[in-house]
C-alpha cells in the first residue's frame, strides 16, 4: 500500500514538472492557454489514475479482511472489558465487605470471587481471612447475605473457624 502511494505521488510530481517545463517553453498567448488547459487535464489524469485502474476485486478482498480483523479486535476488547469489570467488581465488593466488617469491629481481610451471570459479573463467593469469633462470623455472614445475596454456603472463613 505504501509503495502504491509512493508511485502515485511520484507520477503526480513528474507530471507537474513536465507541465511546468512545457509551460515555460511555450510562447505567451493562445498557445500557452491551450497548453495550460492540456497540462491541467494531464495533471488531473495523473491524480485520478489510481481510481481509473482500481482493481475492485482486490479492494473488496482488502476491505473484507480489514472488517474481519476489526471484528477480531472487537471481540478481544469485549473480553478484556469483561475481565476488567470482573476485577473491579471483585475489588470493590471486597473493600465494601471489609469496611462493613470494620464498622462491626471485626479485623479481617476479604477476597471476593465474581461469576458471570448475564451481562455483568456478579459476586458469587466470599472468603474472609482472620480470627473471628462465632458471633462475629455470624453477624458478618448475615450482612453479606443481606448486601450481596451470597448464601452462607458460599462464604468461607479461614483462620478462625468456618461456617
Amino acid at each position: 500500500m505504501l509503495e502504491l502511494m509512493r508511485q502515485w505521488l511520484l507520477s503526480i510530481t513528474c507530471a507537474a514538472l513536465v507541465i511546468a517545463m512545457a509551460e515555460s517553453l511555450t510562447p505567451s498567448g493562445t498557445i500557452r492557454r491551450i497548453g495550460r488547459l492540456t497540462g491541467g487535464l494531464v495533471l488531473l489524469l495523473a491524480m485520478l489514475e489510481p481510481l481509473l485502474t482500481l482493481d475492485q476485486g482486490a479492494l473488496t478482498q482488502a476491505l473484507t479482511e480489514y472488517r474481519l480483523s476489526l471484528d477480531g479486535y472487537a471481540q478481544e476488547l469485549e473480553q478484556e472489558d469483561r475481565d476488567l469489570m470482573k476485577d473491579i467488581i471483585e475489588e470493590r465488593s471486597a473493600a465494601y465487605i471489609q469496611d462493613k466488617a470494620a464498622c462491626m469491629d471485626i479485623d479481617c481481610q476479604v477476597s471476593v470471587t465474581a461469576g458471570e451471570e448475564g451481562d455483568w459479573p456478579v459476586p458469587e463467593s466470599v472468603t474472609v481471612f482472620g480470627g473471628l469469633s462465632e458471633e462475629q462470623q455470624s453477624r458478618l455472614t448475615r450482612s453479606i447475605e443481606a448486601d450481596f445475596a451470597i448464601p452462607a454456603e458460599r462464604q468461607y472463613y479461614e483462620g478462625g473457624g468456618g461456617t
